[in-house]
């Protein structure tokens, strides 16, 4: 009986190919409407070299405008939605307890993280921002060094987004 013939096949070398997930830092839509306050964050995010990118917006009508993806804001490959929002509670036009409200009306947007970054150590300001839906409430520093060190613990919250993953929710 003969045995039936194998074909040999070339000994090619097996590359293997490696799925090469480009990384993306997290958006962070800082909103607060000192410029001075707006500075210090960058150079603070700057120093601490947090891998994620600060966008600034100053009136609470623009930030329902990016965060809902209308006019100037309805490229997602310009503005993409925040992965995380610093939220300060104090400002002219629109406070940040109403915008916070608004942000947990939205199904599309309750669960997004929102942290308040306040100059208000008041008890009260306190409370109505957890019972509005925060989920961290922070003192904003009253030294450089102190902000670069709050920014490296919230950078290092935050979660690695990629091309093929959205962000998660960090446990704030």
């Amino acid at each position: 009986m003969k045995k039936p013939e194998t074909k040999k096949t070339e000994n090619r070398p097996v590359v293997e190919k490696s799925r090469r997930l480009e990384k993306n830092p997290v958006t962070v839509l800082h909103v607060d409407d000192d410029p001075n306050d707006t500075t210090l964050l960058r150079v603070a995010c700057a120093k601490a070299a947090v891998d994620f990118e600060i966008r600034n917006i100053e009136d609470g009508n623009e930030v329902i405008d990016y965060l809902s993806g209308i006019g100037k804001y309805a490229d997602r490959t310009l503005y993409s939605l925040p992965g995380l929002v610093l939220l300060d509670l104090k400002m002219a036009r629109a406070p940040g307890l109403e915008i916070l409200k608004w942000i947990r009306s939205h199904s599309m947007l309750k669960h997004l993280p929102v942290i308040v970054l306040s100059g208000s150590e008041l008890q009260e300001d306190i409370n109505l921002a957890y019972a509005g839906g925060a989920d961290s409430y922070l003192v904003k520093p009253h030294n450089f060094e102190s902000l670069v060190n709050l920014v490296k613990s919230i950078g290092a919250q935050l979660p690695m987004t990629t091309l093929s993953q959205g962000c998660g929710t960090p446990g704030w």
